[in-house]
């Protein structure tokens, strides 16, 4: 609204009055019309700020989880909460990522090097959370350590054959062959934990060679060692 006096080329002095007194009026309602304006505004925001919702996880991820060697691992950080949301990954108490937008971690190919336990943290404007960890664990099987070896005993005497040492996750499963033959358990043939083939009073048909069969129950591979020459004297 424009001031009335503009309207016209000649005024009175009763005129100037009402003129001004309209003036002042309209200005003092622009400014209390902007002071609602604003004032509702700010309302808005803090309404806004009051409706944001912190960050939180729809699921945890399981405590421990195994994956094969070579294998493609995603690992996912399933959170809500007042977008944006900015994601960090931890490996090991150490930061893998900065603060981005990606909320899942991939690694293309595992080795057994990413054995480890993984968590993320998740931030937006009300706050920051941080991921239960979850154990990522590598299932490989490398080959057997040990080459081929001969032992010798007395007849009569006890024999301990110890299983050639191998590097494998989980601990595989040992099977003893003398001659291509599986051994089986008898009264005076066993197999301890550590896989040490023991036998008790040796008589000459004992004399042969002996391997260890090795397999892996979450990959499916298996490997047989050097042959361990058991000579009865």
């Amino acid at each position: 609204m424009f001031p009335a006096w503009r309207h016209g080329t000649r005024t009175t002095r009763g005129s100037r009055l009402s003129q001004q007194t309209m003036f002042e009026v309209t200005a003092g309602q622009v400014l209390v019309f902007c002071w609602i304006l604003m004032s509702a505004t700010c309302i808005t925001r803090a309404q806004a700020q009051v409706d944001d919702v912190p960050p939180y996880f729809k699921m945890e991820p399981v405590q421990t989880q195994v994956h094969l060697e070579k294998n493609r691992l995603v690992l996912t950080c399933m959170a809500e909460g007042s977008w944006p949301l900015e994601f960090k990954w931890i490996y090991n108490g150490s930061e893998l990522t900065r603060f981005t937008l990606e909320y899942r971690y991939l690694i293309p190919s595992l080795d057994r090097a990413h054995a480890g336990h993984y968590r993320c943290i998740v931030r937006n404007r009300v706050g920051a959370i941080m991921q239960c960890s979850t154990e990522v664990q590598v299932a490989y099987m490398g080959g057997f350590v040990e080459g081929e070896r001969v032992q010798t005993v007395s007849q009569g005497e006890g024999a301990l054959i110890r299983a050639p040492r191998i590097h494998s996750f989980p601990r595989p499963q040992i099977t003893w062959f003398r001659d291509g033959r599986k051994i089986p358990s008898s009264s005076r043939i066993a197999i301890a934990l550590d896989n040490t083939l023991i036998i008790l009073s040796t008589v000459a048909p004992d004399a042969g060679r002996y391997y260890a069969q090795a397999v892996n129950d979450k990959n499916g591979e298996n490997k047989t060692s050097q042959p361990i020459t058991l000579t009865v004297e």
